[in-house]
């Protein structure tokens, strides 16, 4: 497995449409990774965190699991994007959010490692909604 550097990262989420994902104060920094969602037309949330610096991963274990479980691409698939700009084979429609506000990635990830809800649970929900299961999870003993 090649080794997958942080440009060809950025590059492949910007071909696809990804969206980057700011802090949740507001301000644009976000630690040492930038952070990106894209909503697949099944109402799937796929989401990766890329670093800001210039290195690469080596680790192919963690290659695996980045282009499998973050990026829901074989390798083929995404060295084609990032080289040559391809889209990869996925469902092209975006499903719009419910309420046609965008869900914070952050509480969509804990809405589902958390709380214990499906993505297609979460894509039924309006912002106020999610934040209302996220808040009754907190004051039931959350962490």
């Amino acid at each position: 497995m090649r080794p997958l550097p942080h440009s060809a990262h950025r590059k492949f989420v910007e071909v696809e449409g990804w969206t980057r994902k700011g802090t949740s104060r507001g301000k644009g920094k976000t630690g040492d990774h930038y952070r990106y969602t894209l909503t697949l037309s099944n109402g799937e949330i796929l989401y990766t965190r890329v670093s800001h610096g210039s290195g690469q991963l080596d680790d192919p274990k963690l290659i695996a699991h980045v282009l499998r479980d973050e990026l829901a691409v074989s390798e083929k698939d995404f060295w084609a994007c990032a080289e040559k700009g391809k889209l990869p084979p996925r469902p092209r429609t975006p499903a719009p959010p419910a309420s046609g506000e965008a869900l914070d990635a952050k509480l969509v990830r804990n809405l589902i490692r958390k709380v214990g809800l499906s993505e297609a649970e979460i894509a039924t929900l309006t912002k106020q909604d999610a934040i209302t299961r996220w808040n009754e999870y907190l004051a039931r003993g959350g962490p």
